[in-house]
């Protein structure tokens, strides 16, 4: 049975913007209405670039719309999403899902109410490299990521840590079955009014430790994930990518190619393995529209709700008051 096409508008048509509106107006499955931008060059161009309908009124394409993309700056995804889900509509919302707690208590409870979805924009669950991870580190005591980036304006309109810490959040708390006892931060602010460079230290009650570093003044982009658990560690390359293995037992993880080494060790000789994975090339923002297209069809919860949303926005709000608390 052919799936039924879903009508998907876009609101914001900025840098993130464009790669939705790229996606969705090719995709299958999706009857792509439009697009509005406050920016009137800006959407001219991308009308041009794209050749896509640009509304100039953006409750007329809500009307028209099933469910909508929201890719604007955050301080708007709150007025923009309730505008949206009072019209029955259903949201897709960019990371994070919004700038307070407040707002995105409303947007779930509103949801809610009217039985909408509520998907948020947190990619790296979607992302291949992550998810053959998740398969490979089952227990692990101790996970470090680091997030750099050069400086942009864009995004700046709010900390780093609700910028590009909040996907590593998210991840670790996808990864994590646990309850979090007790954080530490520290940051600094360098090129923008707000903070640039984050470093959280964050405890489970199981004893899990997470370190996270996430940077917007850095000379390259670096996405880095390792993990250490009994007789396994991993180092994961996101910008490769590339998962590299290294245990003390050849468990499923390795390859039939793995490399084995004799080692002397404090406790006597022991074999070490060691693997290379390159895992398949997969279209992360395809895989999570269509994760949003399912969610309307079949009207099951999306792998990213609007709670789990809400669960990494409230963590890195407790990183970013530290932060302050200790002098950014």
């Amino acid at each position: 049975m052919m799936q039924k096409k879903i009508k998907i508008g876009v609101i914001g048509a900025g840098h993130l913007g464009k790669y939705h509106i790229n996606h969705l107006s090719k995709h299958a499955n999706v009857d792509f209405v439009g697009f509005f931008d406050v920016n009137k060059d800006s959407a001219e161009k991308v009308v041009a670039e794209f050749s896509v309908k640009s509304f100039e009124n953006i409750d007329e394409l809500i009307s028209a719309s099933d469910g909508l993309h929201i890719v604007t700056p955050t301080n708007f995804h709150y007025q923009i999403a309730l505008k949206c889900l009072q019209q029955n509509k259903d949201v897709f919302i960019e990371k994070p899902i919004t700038s307070n707690i407040k707002e995105a208590n409303e947007i779930i409870q509103v949801a809610a109410s009217k039985k909408c979805i509520v998907q948020v924009g947190h990619i790296e669950r979607f992302n291949p490299t992550i998810n053959k991870l998740k398969n490979i580190v089952s227990a692990p005591h101790y996970i470090e990521i680091e997030r750099l980036a050069p400086f942009q304006v864009r995004g700046t309109e709010v900390p780093v840590v609700l910028d590009l810490m909040v996907h590593d959040i998210d991840l670790i708390l996808s990864m994590v079955d646990s309850t979090i006892i007790n954080i530490h931060a520290s940051g600094a602010t360098m090129m923008s009014d707000t903070v640039d460079l984050a470093h959280a230290h964050i405890k489970f009650e199981n004893g899990v430790v997470a370190n996270l570093k996430s940077s917007r003044i850095a000379q390259n982009h670096v996405r880095k994930i390792r993990t250490y658990e009994k007789n396994l560690y991993t180092i994961t390359d996101l910008m490769i990518p590339q998962i590299e293995i290294y245990g003390l037992e050849k468990t499923s993880a390795f390859s039939d190619k793995c490399k084995e080494q004799a080692i002397d060790t404090t406790t006597g000789p022991k074999n070490l393995f060691y693997d290379k994975l390159i895992p398949e090339k997969q279209d992360a923002l395809l895989e999570e529209i269509n994760n949003f297209i399912d969610s309307i069809n079949s009207r099951h919860t999306p792998i990213v709700d609007g709670k789990q949303g809400l669960r990494a926005l409230e963590i890195a709000l407790e990183i970013e008051k530290k932060i302050i608390k200790n002098g950014s």
